[in-house]
């Protein structure tokens, strides 16, 4: 049995902008496809969306690294929030040294997954702070900030509680809070 070691890169990419009607088109995010991979429900990623590193550990483990990246663009236009929340993963930065185990690209993939819930987490913030009657383009990037503080600390929690993968039935009770979590979340998928 392979072990397995995992990594999570987090990269957060926040942009808040006061935008007038003429700009607010040009703000949003073009995904270049050749860079990144969009998180969707229907994605099943593959070891061939990462980089291969050769390197073997004595105990035969595997390790990998997933990079994601949130991209937040907008802002408030005429009086009400207009925001773009994208997860990314980031191809370039991604690697693994074990492209034949199933159980670490199941725990790679989780931390893609992780990301999009925490997105979930920020258009549903974003969404209360309007309905609350709140206008200050300051207080929204205060609370992505903080979500965004809030993934990666669950993230790191994720690899320290399943040991990287390696505690199994660690690893199931996460795929299933996760997917519970999405799935109560899923309104603001996009």
């Amino acid at each position: 049995m392979h072990q397995v070691v995992s990594v999570l890169r987090v990269v957060c990419f926040v942009v808040f902008l006061n935008l007038t009607v003429s700009e607010a088109k040009a703000q949003y995010l073009e995904v270049d496809t050749t860079a990144f991979i969009e998180w969707s429900e229907d994605l099943y990623m593959n070891w061939a969306d990462y980089r291969f590193r050769n390197y073997s550990k004595e105990d035969g483990s595997g390790m990998a690294l997933t990079s994601v990246m949130h991209s937040v663009r907008g802002g408030i236009i005429k009086g009400q929030p207009k925001f773009e929340v994208k997860v990314l993963f980031v191809k370039e930065d991604s690697w693994t040294t074990d492209s034949t185990s199933i159980t670490l690209l199941a725990h790679e993939k989780l931390h893609f997954d992780i990301a999009e819930l925490y997105a979930r987490k920020i258009r549903k913030q974003i969404d209360q702070l309007f309905k609350d009657g709140e206008r200050d383009l300051k207080v929204y990037n205060k609370y992505v900030k903080q979500l965004l503080g809030d993934f990666k600390r669950y993230s790191h929690n994720y690899d320290s509680k399943t040991r990287h993968g390696r505690n199994f039935d660690e690893q199931k009770v996460w795929f299933e809070s996760v997917y519970s979590e999405l799935e109560r979340l899923k309104d603001y998928y996009k």
